[in-house]
Protein backbone atom coordinates (compact mmCIF):
# COMPACT_ATOMS: atom_id res chain seq x y z
CA UNK A 1 0.00 0.00 0.00
CA UNK A 2 2.83 2.36 0.88
CA UNK A 3 4.52 1.57 -2.43
CA UNK A 4 1.37 2.52 -4.31
CA UNK A 5 1.10 5.80 -2.40
CA UNK A 6 4.73 6.60 -3.15
CA UNK A 7 4.17 5.86 -6.84
CA UNK A 8 1.16 8.20 -6.98
CA UNK A 9 3.14 10.89 -5.17
CA UNK A 10 5.95 10.68 -7.72
CA UNK A 11 3.47 10.87 -10.62
CA UNK A 12 1.76 13.89 -9.05
CA UNK A 13 5.07 15.69 -8.64
CA UNK A 14 5.98 14.97 -12.28
CA UNK A 15 2.63 16.24 -13.53
CA UNK A 16 2.89 19.42 -11.47
CA UNK A 17 6.41 19.99 -12.77
CA UNK A 18 5.32 19.58 -16.37
CA UNK A 19 2.41 21.97 -15.87
CA UNK A 20 4.68 24.51 -14.22
CA UNK A 21 7.19 24.30 -17.05
CA UNK A 22 4.48 24.63 -19.70
CA UNK A 23 2.94 27.53 -17.81
CA UNK A 24 6.25 29.33 -17.71
CA UNK A 25 6.82 28.66 -21.43
CA UNK A 26 3.35 29.82 -22.40
CA UNK A 27 3.65 32.91 -20.30
CA UNK A 28 6.99 33.93 -21.90
CA UNK A 29 5.17 36.29 -24.37
CA UNK A 30 1.77 37.79 -23.63
CA UNK A 31 -0.50 40.12 -25.63
CA UNK A 32 -1.71 42.42 -22.87
CA UNK A 33 -3.94 44.66 -25.02
CA UNK A 34 -4.94 45.44 -28.61
CA UNK A 35 -6.26 48.85 -29.72
CA UNK A 36 -8.09 49.68 -32.94
CA UNK A 37 -7.76 53.43 -33.59
CA UNK A 38 -7.04 53.98 -29.86
CA UNK A 39 -10.11 51.94 -28.80
CA UNK A 40 -9.25 48.87 -26.72
CA UNK A 41 -10.72 45.61 -27.99
CA UNK A 42 -10.51 44.00 -24.54
CA UNK A 43 -10.00 40.27 -24.31
CA UNK A 44 -11.90 39.66 -27.58
CA UNK A 45 -14.64 37.49 -26.08
CA UNK A 46 -17.63 39.82 -25.70
CA UNK A 47 -16.87 42.75 -28.03
CA UNK A 48 -17.85 42.87 -31.72
CA UNK A 49 -16.40 45.99 -33.31
CA UNK A 50 -18.29 47.59 -36.22
CA UNK A 51 -16.08 48.92 -39.03
CA UNK A 52 -16.63 50.31 -42.52
CA UNK A 53 -15.07 48.77 -45.60
CA UNK A 54 -12.66 51.06 -47.35
CA UNK A 55 -11.45 52.53 -44.04
CA UNK A 56 -7.90 52.37 -42.74
CA UNK A 57 -7.15 51.63 -39.08
CA UNK A 58 -4.15 51.78 -36.81
CA UNK A 59 -3.70 48.62 -34.75
CA UNK A 60 -1.66 48.95 -31.55
CA UNK A 61 -0.50 45.69 -29.99
CA UNK A 62 0.80 45.71 -26.39
CA UNK A 63 3.14 42.78 -25.70
CA UNK A 64 5.16 41.81 -22.63
CA UNK A 65 7.53 38.95 -21.88
CA UNK A 66 8.65 37.25 -18.69
CA UNK A 67 12.12 36.68 -20.10
CA UNK A 68 14.48 38.08 -22.68
CA UNK A 69 13.48 36.98 -26.21
CA UNK A 70 15.21 37.87 -29.46
CA UNK A 71 13.85 38.12 -33.01
CA UNK A 72 10.17 38.71 -32.31
CA UNK A 73 7.54 39.87 -34.81
CA UNK A 74 3.92 41.06 -34.44
CA UNK A 75 1.32 40.49 -37.14
CA UNK A 76 -2.32 41.56 -37.56
CA UNK A 77 -4.42 40.30 -40.47
CA UNK A 78 -7.84 39.28 -41.80
CA UNK A 79 -8.62 36.12 -43.75
CA UNK A 80 -11.51 35.11 -46.02
CA UNK A 81 -11.06 37.95 -48.54
CA UNK A 82 -11.71 36.60 -52.04
CA UNK A 83 -8.99 38.54 -53.88
CA UNK A 84 -5.24 38.39 -54.31
CA UNK A 85 -4.28 41.40 -52.19
CA UNK A 86 -3.86 40.42 -48.53
CA UNK A 87 -5.32 42.52 -45.73
CA UNK A 88 -2.75 42.67 -42.98
CA UNK A 89 0.51 44.09 -41.68
CA UNK A 90 3.71 42.73 -40.14
CA UNK A 91 6.30 44.50 -37.97
CA UNK A 92 10.03 44.34 -38.31
CA UNK A 93 11.99 41.97 -36.09
CA UNK A 94 12.72 43.29 -32.59
CA UNK A 95 14.13 42.02 -29.28
CA UNK A 96 12.22 41.91 -25.98
CA UNK A 97 13.50 42.28 -22.43
CA UNK A 98 11.81 40.64 -19.50
CA UNK A 99 9.11 42.71 -17.83
CA UNK A 100 9.09 45.48 -20.47
CA UNK A 101 5.84 46.23 -22.33
CA UNK A 102 6.26 46.97 -26.03
CA UNK A 103 3.64 48.75 -28.14
CA UNK A 104 3.83 47.93 -31.84
CA UNK A 105 1.81 49.87 -34.42
CA UNK A 106 0.42 48.22 -37.53
CA UNK A 107 -1.86 49.44 -40.33
CA UNK A 108 -5.00 47.59 -41.35
CA UNK A 109 -6.69 48.71 -44.59
CA UNK A 110 -10.12 47.26 -45.27
CA UNK A 111 -10.65 46.78 -49.01
CA UNK A 112 -13.59 48.35 -50.77
CA UNK A 113 -14.38 45.05 -52.49
CA UNK A 114 -14.72 42.93 -49.35
CA UNK A 115 -18.13 41.50 -48.48
CA UNK A 116 -20.34 42.93 -45.78
CA UNK A 117 -19.93 40.21 -43.17
CA UNK A 118 -18.24 39.26 -39.92
CA UNK A 119 -14.48 38.77 -40.01
CA UNK A 120 -11.88 37.93 -37.40
CA UNK A 121 -8.95 40.22 -36.74
CA UNK A 122 -6.12 37.86 -35.89
CA UNK A 123 -3.18 39.21 -33.86
CA UNK A 124 -0.06 37.09 -33.58
CA UNK A 125 3.20 37.57 -31.64
CA UNK A 126 5.91 35.05 -32.43
CA UNK A 127 9.58 34.61 -31.68
CA UNK A 128 12.14 32.67 -33.62
CA UNK A 129 12.55 30.09 -30.85
CA UNK A 130 8.83 29.23 -30.82
CA UNK A 131 7.57 31.52 -28.04
CA UNK A 132 4.24 32.99 -29.14
CA UNK A 133 0.82 34.34 -28.20
CA UNK A 134 -2.28 35.16 -30.21
CA UNK A 135 -5.72 36.74 -29.88
CA UNK A 136 -8.74 36.93 -32.20
CA UNK A 137 -11.28 39.77 -32.33
CA UNK A 138 -14.61 39.86 -34.17
CA UNK A 139 -15.15 42.69 -36.65
CA UNK A 140 -18.51 43.42 -38.27
CA UNK A 141 -17.73 44.93 -41.67
CA UNK A 142 -20.47 47.18 -43.03
CA UNK A 143 -20.80 49.64 -45.91
CA UNK A 144 -21.59 53.33 -45.78
CA UNK A 145 -25.09 54.34 -46.82
CA UNK A 146 -23.72 56.50 -49.65
CA UNK A 147 -20.35 55.74 -51.19
CA UNK A 148 -19.30 55.95 -54.83
CA UNK A 149 -15.86 55.14 -56.13
CA UNK A 150 -14.27 56.13 -59.46
CA UNK A 151 -12.77 52.90 -60.73
CA UNK A 152 -11.38 54.14 -64.05
CA UNK A 153 -11.14 57.12 -66.38
CA UNK A 154 -11.16 56.18 -70.09
CA UNK A 155 -9.71 58.93 -72.29
CA UNK A 156 -9.74 58.92 -76.09
CA UNK A 157 -7.23 59.51 -77.59
CA UNK A 158 -5.50 57.73 -74.75
CA UNK A 159 -2.11 59.40 -74.23
CA UNK A 160 -1.94 62.59 -76.25
CA UNK A 161 -4.18 64.91 -78.22
CA UNK A 162 -3.49 67.67 -80.71
CA UNK A 163 -4.53 71.24 -80.06
CA UNK A 164 -7.88 71.97 -81.69
CA UNK A 165 -8.97 68.32 -81.57
CA UNK A 166 -11.65 66.63 -79.47
CA UNK A 167 -11.01 64.76 -76.22
CA UNK A 168 -13.59 62.15 -75.17
CA UNK A 169 -13.78 60.96 -71.55
CA UNK A 170 -15.85 58.13 -70.07
CA UNK A 171 -15.92 57.45 -66.31
CA UNK A 172 -16.36 54.02 -64.71
CA UNK A 173 -18.11 54.30 -61.32
CA UNK A 174 -18.77 51.68 -58.63
CA UNK A 175 -21.47 52.05 -55.96
CA UNK A 176 -20.12 50.58 -52.71
CA UNK A 177 -22.90 52.10 -50.61
CA UNK A 178 -25.99 50.48 -49.12
CA UNK A 179 -28.34 52.71 -51.13
CA UNK A 180 -29.00 53.14 -54.85
CA UNK A 181 -27.85 56.50 -56.15
CA UNK A 182 -30.04 58.63 -58.46
CA UNK A 183 -29.08 61.67 -60.51
CA UNK A 184 -25.31 61.24 -60.33
CA UNK A 185 -23.46 64.17 -61.92
CA UNK A 186 -20.16 63.54 -63.70
CA UNK A 187 -17.99 66.57 -64.48
CA UNK A 188 -14.78 66.50 -66.53
CA UNK A 189 -12.51 69.53 -66.69
CA UNK A 190 -9.02 70.71 -67.58
CA UNK A 191 -8.66 73.81 -65.37
CA UNK A 192 -5.41 74.97 -66.99
CA UNK A 193 -7.20 75.26 -70.35
CA UNK A 194 -10.44 76.60 -68.88
CA UNK A 195 -12.63 73.89 -70.40
CA UNK A 196 -15.19 71.59 -68.77
CA UNK A 197 -18.29 69.52 -69.53
CA UNK A 198 -20.83 67.52 -67.50
CA UNK A 199 -23.27 64.66 -67.87
CA UNK A 200 -25.75 62.81 -65.64
CA UNK A 201 -26.21 59.14 -64.82
CA UNK A 202 -29.83 58.33 -63.97
CA UNK A 203 -29.18 55.53 -61.47
CA UNK A 204 -26.40 53.39 -60.02
CA UNK A 205 -27.66 50.44 -57.99
CA UNK A 206 -25.96 49.33 -54.80
CA UNK A 207 -22.85 47.20 -55.37
CA UNK A 208 -23.08 47.76 -59.16
CA UNK A 209 -20.77 49.47 -61.65
CA UNK A 210 -21.70 51.70 -64.57
CA UNK A 211 -19.83 53.68 -67.23
CA UNK A 212 -20.92 57.19 -68.12
CA UNK A 213 -21.55 58.41 -71.65
CA UNK A 214 -18.52 59.89 -73.40
CA UNK A 215 -18.09 63.51 -72.32
CA UNK A 216 -16.83 65.79 -75.09
CA UNK A 217 -14.12 68.40 -74.62
CA UNK A 218 -12.43 70.37 -77.38
CA UNK A 219 -8.82 71.35 -76.77
CA UNK A 220 -8.26 75.04 -77.65
CA UNK A 221 -6.41 75.62 -80.92
CA UNK A 222 -3.88 77.87 -79.19
CA UNK A 223 -3.10 75.41 -76.38
CA UNK A 224 0.61 75.06 -75.72
CA UNK A 225 2.39 71.73 -75.68
CA UNK A 226 2.68 70.02 -72.31
CA UNK A 227 1.06 67.77 -69.72
CA UNK A 228 -2.37 68.79 -68.46
CA UNK A 229 -4.42 67.43 -65.57
CA UNK A 230 -7.84 66.01 -66.42
CA UNK A 231 -10.03 66.30 -63.32
CA UNK A 232 -13.11 64.11 -62.86
CA UNK A 233 -15.65 64.97 -60.15
CA UNK A 234 -18.68 62.85 -59.28
CA UNK A 235 -21.46 64.45 -57.21
CA UNK A 236 -24.14 62.26 -55.58
CA UNK A 237 -26.55 62.03 -52.63
CA UNK A 238 -28.28 65.25 -53.79
CA UNK A 239 -24.92 66.99 -54.05
CA UNK A 240 -23.92 66.29 -50.43
CA UNK A 241 -21.18 63.84 -51.38
CA UNK A 242 -18.37 64.12 -53.90
CA UNK A 243 -15.56 61.89 -55.09
CA UNK A 244 -12.81 62.91 -57.51
CA UNK A 245 -9.92 61.47 -59.47
CA UNK A 246 -7.27 62.82 -61.84
CA UNK A 247 -5.53 61.71 -65.02
CA UNK A 248 -2.86 63.32 -67.19
CA UNK A 249 -3.03 64.01 -70.93
CA UNK A 250 -0.31 65.41 -73.16
CA UNK A 251 -1.35 68.17 -75.57
CA UNK A 252 0.59 68.68 -78.80
CA UNK A 253 0.52 72.39 -79.53
CA UNK A 254 0.71 73.94 -82.96
CA UNK A 255 4.23 75.22 -82.32
CA UNK A 256 5.43 71.67 -81.64
CA UNK A 257 3.87 70.38 -84.85
CA UNK A 258 5.58 73.16 -86.82
CA UNK A 259 9.00 72.56 -85.26
CA UNK A 260 8.82 68.77 -85.16
CA UNK A 261 11.19 67.11 -87.66
CA UNK A 262 8.52 64.58 -88.58
CA UNK A 263 5.52 66.88 -88.62
CA UNK A 264 5.85 67.99 -92.25
CA UNK A 265 6.59 64.46 -93.37
CA UNK A 266 3.53 63.16 -91.59
CA UNK A 267 1.37 65.86 -93.19
CA UNK A 268 2.73 65.32 -96.71
CA UNK A 269 2.26 62.11 -98.67
CA UNK A 270 4.58 61.60 -101.65
CA UNK A 271 4.19 58.87 -104.27
CA UNK A 272 6.51 58.45 -107.25
CA UNK A 273 7.07 55.73 -109.80
CA UNK A 274 7.65 53.40 -111.38
CA UNK A 275 11.07 52.80 -109.83
CA UNK A 276 12.66 51.42 -113.02
CA UNK A 277 11.93 52.01 -116.72
CA UNK A 278 13.63 51.10 -119.99
CA UNK A 279 14.90 54.06 -122.03
CA UNK A 280 16.29 53.77 -125.57
CA UNK A 281 18.82 56.23 -126.87
CA UNK A 282 17.68 58.97 -129.26
CA UNK A 283 14.03 58.31 -128.38
CA UNK A 284 11.34 60.48 -126.89
CA UNK A 285 12.03 59.06 -123.41
CA UNK A 286 9.79 57.94 -120.60
CA UNK A 287 7.67 59.62 -117.92
CA UNK A 288 7.84 59.23 -114.13
CA UNK A 289 4.71 60.30 -112.28
CA UNK A 290 5.06 62.27 -109.01
CA UNK A 291 2.03 62.98 -106.77
CA UNK A 292 2.16 65.14 -103.61
CA UNK A 293 -0.75 65.26 -101.13
CA UNK A 294 -0.91 68.00 -98.48
CA UNK A 295 -2.71 66.77 -95.33
CA UNK A 296 -1.81 69.86 -93.34
CA UNK A 297 -3.97 72.76 -92.23
CA UNK A 298 -2.34 75.38 -94.49
CA UNK A 299 -1.20 75.62 -98.12
CA UNK A 300 2.33 74.50 -98.87
CA UNK A 301 4.76 74.96 -101.76
CA UNK A 302 6.91 72.04 -102.86
CA UNK A 303 10.05 72.31 -105.00
CA UNK A 304 11.10 69.40 -107.23
CA UNK A 305 14.62 68.91 -108.57
CA UNK A 306 16.67 66.14 -110.21
CA UNK A 307 20.33 65.35 -109.53
CA UNK A 308 22.92 62.77 -110.50
CA UNK A 309 21.77 62.39 -114.11
CA UNK A 310 24.46 63.66 -116.49
CA UNK A 311 23.75 60.66 -118.74
CA UNK A 312 20.38 62.08 -119.82
CA UNK A 313 18.09 65.08 -119.98
CA UNK A 314 15.16 65.80 -117.69
CA UNK A 315 12.09 67.99 -117.86
CA UNK A 316 9.44 68.59 -115.17
CA UNK A 317 5.93 69.68 -116.15
CA UNK A 318 3.77 71.62 -115.54
CA UNK A 319 6.36 73.19 -113.19
CA UNK A 320 9.06 72.21 -110.75
CA UNK A 321 7.15 74.12 -108.04
CA UNK A 322 3.79 72.74 -106.90
CA UNK A 323 1.42 74.54 -104.53
CA UNK A 324 -1.11 72.34 -102.70
CA UNK A 325 -3.87 73.63 -100.45
CA UNK A 326 -5.07 71.81 -97.32
CA UNK A 327 -6.20 68.32 -98.32
CA UNK A 328 -5.23 68.84 -101.99
CA UNK A 329 -3.03 66.73 -104.27
CA UNK A 330 -0.81 68.00 -107.08
CA UNK A 331 0.88 65.99 -109.84
CA UNK A 332 4.14 66.56 -111.71
CA UNK A 333 5.49 64.65 -114.71
CA UNK A 334 9.23 63.99 -114.95
CA UNK A 335 10.29 63.33 -118.55
CA UNK A 336 13.56 61.40 -118.89
CA UNK A 337 15.49 60.75 -122.11
CA UNK A 338 18.94 59.19 -122.62
CA UNK A 339 21.78 61.00 -124.38
CA UNK A 340 23.55 59.46 -127.39
CA UNK A 341 26.63 58.83 -125.25
CA UNK A 342 24.68 57.45 -122.28
CA UNK A 343 26.20 54.19 -120.99
CA UNK A 344 24.03 51.17 -121.66
CA UNK A 345 22.56 49.41 -118.69
CA UNK A 346 21.19 50.61 -115.40
CA UNK A 347 21.61 54.30 -114.63
CA UNK A 348 20.37 56.09 -111.52
CA UNK A 349 19.14 59.55 -110.67
CA UNK A 350 17.53 61.15 -107.62
CA UNK A 351 14.36 63.23 -107.36
CA UNK A 352 14.41 65.70 -104.46
CA UNK A 353 11.21 67.11 -102.94
CA UNK A 354 11.54 70.11 -100.62
CA UNK A 355 9.13 72.25 -98.62
CA UNK A 356 10.81 75.51 -97.81
CA UNK A 357 14.37 74.71 -96.72
CA UNK A 358 13.53 71.20 -95.56
CA UNK A 359 14.11 68.19 -97.78
CA UNK A 360 11.06 65.95 -97.42
CA UNK A 361 12.27 63.08 -99.55
CA UNK A 362 15.12 61.96 -101.78
CA UNK A 363 13.65 59.36 -104.14
CA UNK A 364 16.25 57.21 -105.95
CA UNK A 365 15.02 56.05 -109.38
CA UNK A 366 16.56 53.94 -112.14
CA UNK A 367 16.54 53.97 -115.93
CA UNK A 368 17.71 51.00 -117.96
CA UNK A 369 19.34 52.51 -121.05
CA UNK A 370 19.00 50.41 -124.22
CA UNK A 371 20.53 50.90 -127.66
CA UNK A 372 18.05 51.75 -130.45
CA UNK A 373 15.89 54.48 -131.85
CA UNK A 374 12.71 53.76 -129.96
CA UNK A 375 11.91 53.94 -126.33
CA UNK A 376 10.89 50.71 -124.65
CA UNK A 377 9.45 52.32 -121.56
CA UNK A 378 6.07 53.57 -120.68
CA UNK A 379 6.40 56.78 -122.77
CA UNK A 380 5.71 56.66 -126.54
CA UNK A 381 5.51 52.86 -126.50
CA UNK A 382 2.79 53.13 -123.90
CA UNK A 383 0.93 55.65 -126.08
CA UNK A 384 1.26 53.38 -129.12
CA UNK A 385 -0.05 50.41 -127.17
CA UNK A 386 -2.95 52.52 -125.94
CA UNK A 387 -3.85 53.53 -129.49
CA UNK A 388 -3.73 49.90 -130.62
CA UNK A 389 -6.02 48.83 -127.81
CA UNK A 390 -8.39 51.70 -128.59
CA UNK A 391 -8.49 50.71 -132.27
CA UNK A 392 -9.35 47.11 -131.40
CA UNK A 393 -12.12 48.27 -129.08
CA UNK A 394 -13.49 50.57 -131.83
CA UNK A 395 -13.57 47.70 -134.35
CA UNK A 396 -15.38 45.46 -131.87
CA UNK A 397 -17.96 48.18 -131.20
CA UNK A 398 -18.55 48.68 -134.95
CA UNK A 399 -19.07 44.94 -135.44
CA UNK A 400 -21.55 44.81 -132.57
CA UNK A 401 -23.36 47.87 -133.93
CA UNK A 402 -23.57 46.27 -137.41
CA UNK A 403 -25.02 43.09 -135.96
CA UNK A 404 -27.65 45.03 -134.04
CA UNK A 405 -28.67 46.97 -137.18
CA UNK A 406 -28.80 43.75 -139.22
CA UNK A 407 -30.98 41.95 -136.69
CA UNK A 408 -33.36 44.91 -136.48
CA UNK A 409 -33.67 45.07 -140.29
CA UNK A 410 -34.31 41.33 -140.56
CA UNK A 411 -36.96 41.52 -137.86
CA UNK A 412 -38.75 44.35 -139.69
CA UNK A 413 -38.87 42.38 -142.97
CA UNK A 414 -40.38 39.37 -141.18
CA UNK A 415 -43.13 41.55 -139.64
CA UNK A 416 -44.02 43.04 -143.09
CA UNK A 417 -44.27 39.55 -144.64
CA UNK A 418 -46.56 38.40 -141.84
CA UNK A 419 -48.89 41.39 -142.35
CA UNK A 420 -49.16 40.70 -146.11
CA UNK A 421 -50.15 37.11 -145.50
CA UNK A 422 -52.94 38.03 -143.08
CA UNK A 423 -54.64 40.66 -145.36
CA UNK A 424 -58.15 39.76 -146.79
CA UNK A 425 -59.42 41.30 -150.08
CA UNK A 426 -63.13 41.87 -150.92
Amino acid sequence: MRKILKLFSVLAILILGILAISGVASAAITISDVELDDDSLGDGTNIIRDVQRGDEFEVKVHVVSTEDIDNVQVEAYLRGYDHDDIMGDLTDVFDMKAGVTYVKKLTLELRQRMDQDRYQLRVRVEGRDGADDYKDYDLEVDANRHELYIRDIIISPENEVKAGRALLTAVRIKNYGDRDEDGVKVRVSIPELGISASDYIDEIESDESITSEEIYLRIPVDAESGDYTVEVEVDYDDGDEEVSKEETIYVIGDEEETSSPKSTEQKTIITIGPDVQDVKKSAAGVVYLLTITNNGKTSKAYTISVEGADWGSFRITPSNVLVAGPGESQTAYIYVSANENAPAGENTFTVNIKSGDKVLQKAPLKANVLAGSKSGGSGTSGIKKGLEVGLVILVVLLVILGLIIGFNKLKGEEEETSEDETKTYY
